[in-house]
């Protein structure tokens, strides 16, 4: 059913949208997980879906995705005749409230309304209100993540480790290729490092 336009029954028309956030998510069983729910989501609301966009390894601080922008396209392409853009939750659509109701609202210009699997949004007031709130609740996670983050690399190098590649004249250990983290600063390189002390030190005078 991936990727593939189904003749129309007559039924109102849904596509489908799925996001993860990480490689390790994509080689797990998340997208495939989050289809099948929207595929039951949908056969129980009499939607007919015509076509699954998966976004691998993408993440949802903006509006800038490649395959989300391809489902928003497709609508537009489609106008008045996707009636549901259907996501497994909020926060799989965007991590602002202002790419959610702005996207939201284009979606609504085209006749095509977001839906959740696992979460009360329509659009009734009681609804509305939920989706803001949901909208709200993952900006909050993003900003929140990018925090620790921040603080996280930001104890690193108190502790003298520097958590991106290392500069010039220091080997790189290679932690990222074999997922290990840093746990100590990077090792100065044999023959490079002189060198460029050298040029400091005689730079210095």
């Amino acid at each position: 059913m991936k990727n593939k336009i189904k003749q129309n029954t007559g039924k109102r028309r849904a596509i489908i949208y799925v996001r993860v956030s990480s490689d390790e998510q994509v080689k797990g069983t998340s997208l495939d997980d989050q289809e099948a729910r929207c595929l039951r989501y949908c056969e129980e609301q009499g939607l007919e879906v015509v076509k699954v966009f998966r976004e691998e390894g993408a993440s949802a601080k903006s509006a800038d995705r490649k395959v989300f922008l391809e489902a928003i396209e497709f609508c537009r392409k489609n106008r008045g005749t996707i009636d549901a853009f259907v996501v497994w939750k909020v926060d799989r659509f965007a991590r602002n409230r202002e790419d959610h109701f702005f996207v939201r609202k284009t979606l609504s210009e085209y006749g095509t309304m977001l839906r959740s699997v696992t979460e009360p949004i329509g659009d009734s007031p009681t609804e509305k209100l939920m989706e803001t709130m949901l909208a709200g609740f993952a900006e909050f996670d993003n900003e929140i993540r990018k925090q620790r983050c921040t603080n996280g690399m930001l104890a690193r190098i108190r502790e003298g480790i520097w958590p991106w590649k290392p500069p010039v004249g220091y080997k790189c250990a290679n932690h990222k290729k074999r997922g290990e983290k840093k746990n100590e600063p990077d090792k100065a390189h044999e023959e490079v490092f002189p060198i460029l002390q050298k040029m400091l030190k005689g730079y210095l005078r």
